[in-house]
């Protein structure tokens, strides 16, 4: 990389200024200086990149410029309370010098930030491109077509016919829409670009306007959740004791600017009678009365935290503020990067859609998404918007072509012993359609990477993982003992490889050492856009410093939301295991909230079918195969009861397109997925339904993929319990012609005194939890805050025999002695 930081010269008579201008500008090489004799001197034997400099003398000052350093940006710092240095500088600019002004009245933070963007607009090199590149674009709501001359990173010059007036390009219009075409293809669209300047040229007997612009840079399109707040004083209390325990920064703002950052170090919480104290030490740049208000904010685990608080004690000993009475949390990004391990190396290649350079770079760091590789800005331009055709080398060696759109240029933090020049800009890009093996190769890039020791399942036989599941005392699978393998194992492991090979629809990651497997958890499809963790497993042992249910678990949600058409997660747990379900309904009810999750509790009921009851066929109403119009009925009805949720998590609308299509995905992996619906009508439409799933066995190991459920209108009705009865035996009738040996209901609690005469028997109550892919980031924080809070207090078990308390599953069993 050979990119120069920048050379900046600050002249300003006043030491004071000098210095804070100084600060907001640390990340450049700066020289300062106290009057306009001394800055010519100093470009005499440096030409600096950037120049800033009061008003006075303006035009004499910018003659030296000229002559010395042609190429240098000028920044005049002028307040708008200065009449005569306004006067000066807009007689400079009559005179046709090009210069960026400053108001002298802003803070070191947003100084900073104005100064970067000035910067930036010069960061880079910018490309003469040959004739014939195309651009088209909207302005006013009138199609416009341009030539374009220049490229930079965050700009660039077109070349406008002179039909079109100058008074249309004054500096500040938005362009919409702007698309550059190489060869009738599109290599760069923006949706808003601004004019910076157009000025008149005549080159021989051609005339044109020259019209510079820059664009800004694209924002993430992530899917995030509304903004909450938390206003609980011990939620406000945890949150910054978490955040300090962490050693995370955090920052006071002025109340008059946001984007003025002052830390606070040493920082420590106190509790008092009221709302508690918040002690350290603090810049005495800061606004530091007592009785003084600042805004507090700090980042923790991918979201960000704010909150309103004032001064209390001013002192030589530091400052002491009120805790804030709430906290402002929002998601500061979708989704997450990491940077790949020495395993999982991926290469980019393309040829610039500009230059005609072939580029061959590393990838810095992906997500589900994207990734970003680093440029040399010198030399190389790639705006954002870009459309590049690349090939990605993956770690196992195969290339795959794939189409990116830059998001985003940035410089990157880069510090060199033996080369301070050096800076190079990190190009971040988003892949605009996911080739399956590139969102399979990121996702065991990320599994690798946040845990080393877990595997994906699929290089291990499923009989070595059934093994260690028995080790590990997974008791729940009525329909698949332990003891009868040579009955249950050849079609589960059919299931299993299967399944392995169609990653998209599940996925089993494996927690091993050198020496045996020592956890599981699988992630499988339930529906077209819900992802479910089950299978949890872990070996008995106390493990403070592996965590194996923390990581497997996290690993296995993380999986679900990098699919980009996974919008639910979803895992189950039994409510008479007490640490899984302390752990489950203490999520639930944190993260409870703006209609994007969904707690149901249901009684799993198993009827064995080699015991089929006798029937009176008419002691009970008649079942029906519902129609079109009886799903409309229940996506009205769930509707009502405000389960959107449920209605949108379990694929219940009335549009049967996506329930057909994951069959479809289903049969290409040579496994079964379908549902069927049972009506009994009322007088008025259905009275009850029967959701009936159906599914290869073995997809869950307790075959909630081939349970039914209950949908009851009235329960008042006084024929309800009979129909509940008649869909229960159609259920049980199903299964037998599917050629199972249960049949297995996940009903309400009113249904299971109805459901017992018929040889329904109550395996226990689960609690079953549906929440948004938005919220991932905050299930994550929330994971983790409970396994920091417990691990101090856990005790070594007393008997090597008994297991872990590990995370919440539905079929993790739990003695006495590990609830404590």
């Amino acid at each position: 990389m050979s990119v120069p930081t920048h050379e900046v010269l600050i002249v300003h008579p006043n030491e004071m200024r000098r210095n804070a201008l100084k600060s907001a500008l640390n990340a450049h090489r700066v020289s300062v200086v106290g009057s306009q004799l001394e800055a010519a001197r100093s470009m005499e034997s440096t030409a600096p990149t950037l120049i800033i400099a009061p008003p006075d003398n303006a035009r004499r000052f910018l003659r030296h410029v000229d002559r010395a350093a042609p190429e240098a940006v000028c920044v005049f710092v002028c307040a708008r309370s200065d009449q005569l240095g306004l006067e000066e500088l807009v007689e400079t600019a009559a005179e046709g010098h090009v210069f960026s002004t400053v108001d002298d009245a802003l803070t070191d933070g947003e100084l900073q930030t104005r100064l970067r963007d000035i910067l930036q607009l010069r960061a880079s090199t910018r490309v003469s491109l040959d004739a014939g590149m195309r651009v088209d674009f909207r302005l006013r709501g009138q199609a416009f077509s341009a030539e374009c001359q220049d490229l930079g990173h965050f700009g660039a010059a077109l070349q406008v016919p002179m039909d079109a007036s100058l008074a249309a390009f004054l500096p500040g219009t938005p362009l919409d829409s702007l698309t550059m075409l190489r060869d009738g293809r599109p290599v760069l669209h923006v949706a808003r670009a601004y004019v910076r300047h157009a000025t008149p040229v005549q080159q021989g007997t051609h005339a044109f306007l020259r019209v510079g612009l820059s664009w800004r840079l694209a924002q993430d399109e992530s899917t995030t959740a509304p903004p909450r707040t938390l206003r609980d004083a011990v939620a406000v209390q945890a949150a910054l004791r978490k955040a300090l325990r962490r050693d995370l920064p955090v920052w006071l703002h002025p109340m008059d600017s946001q984007t003025a950052h002052f830390l606070l170090e040493s920082a420590t919480v106190e509790a008092s009678d009221e709302r508690g104290l918040l002690r350290g030490q603090v810049s005495s740049a800061l606004p530091s009365s007592v009785g003084e208000v600042v805004h507090l904010s700090f980042e923790m685990g991918g979201q960000r935290y704010r909150g309103v608080t004032s001064m209390l004690h001013v002192g030589p000993d530091g400052v002491a503020l009120g805790m804030p009475r709430s906290l402002a949390v929002e998601n500061r990004r979708g989704q997450q990067r990491f940077r790949p391990s020495a395993q999982h190396r991926f290469l980019v290649r393309f040829t610039s859609p500009f230059s005609g350079q072939r580029i061959t770079r590393a990838v810095l760091d992906l997500g589900a998404r994207g990734f970003a590789f680093p440029i040399d800005a010198s030399c190389e331009v790639l705006p954002v918007g870009s459309l590049l055709d690349t090939m990605l080398l993956l770690p196992d060696g195969s290339e795959v072509a794939c189409r990116v759109e830059v998001r985003s240029v940035d410089v990157v933090p880069f510090e060199s012993r033996h080369d301070q020049r050096l800076r190079p800009y990190r190009c971040g890009v988003r892949i605009l359609d996911m080739p399956r093996a590139v969102r399979d190769a990121i996702v065991d890039a990320f599994v690798s990477a946040r845990a080393p020791q877990v595997r994906d399942g699929a290089v291990f036989r499923f009989p070595d993982v059934w093994r260690m599941m028995e080790e590990a005392h997974y008791t729940f699978h009525p329909d698949h003992p332990f003891g009868e393998e040579s009955r249950v194992l050849p079609v589960l492991e059919q299931t299993y490889e299967r399944l392995s090979r169609a990653r998209e629809l599940g996925r089993s990651l494996v927690f091993t050492d050198a020496r045996r497997l020592l956890g599981h958890v699988n992630g499988l499809r339930m529906y077209s856009g819900t992802w479910l963790v089950q299978h949890l497993a872990v070996m008995p042992g106390f493990r403070r410093s592996e965590q194996i249910s923390s990581e497997l678990t996290s690993l296995a949600v993380e999986v679900g939301e990098a699919m980009e058409d996974v919008e639910f997660i979803r895992y189950m747990w039994r409510t008479d295991n007490r640490w899984p379900h302390r752990l489950g309904t203490w999520l639930a009810r944190v993260l409870e909230g703006q209609g994007l999750c969904h707690l149901r509790q249901f009684h799993y009921l198993r009827a064995d079918l080699s015991q089929m009851p006798s029937v009176d066929a008419g002691a009970l109403p008649a079942v029906r195969e519902a129609g079109p119009e009886d799903r409309q009925w229940l996506e009205s009805y769930l509707r009502r009861k405000g389960e959107m949720v449920r209605l949108l998590s379990e694929d219940l609308g009335a549009d049967r397109g996506s329930e057909s299509v994951l069959g479809e995905r289903f049969r290409a992996a040579g496994l079964h997925r379908e549902r069927r619906v049972f009506v009994v009508d009322g007088e008025e439409g259905p009275l009850a339904l029967a959701l009936q799933d159906e599914a290869s066995p073995g997809l869950s190991l307790i075959e909630v993929t081939n349970g039914f459920n209950l949908v009851v209108a009235d329960r008042q009705h006084p024929r309800a319990k009979d129909a509940v009865a008649a869909l229960a035996l159609r259920c049980m009738a199903h299964a037998r012609e599917r050629g199972r040996t249960s049949a297995l209901g996940l009903v309400d609690a009113q249904d299971v005194p109805v459901l017992a005469p018929w040889g329904f028997v109550d395996q226990g109550l689960f609690s079953e939890w549906t929440f948004h892919r938005s919220m991932v980031r905050r299930w994550c924080e929330a994971w983790r805050s409970l396994f920091e809070r417990q691990m101090p207090m856990r005790r070594p078990r007393r008997r090597a025999s008994t297991q872990a308390p590990e995370a919440p599953d539905a079929q993790t069993s739990v003695t006495k002695e590990e609830a404590r």
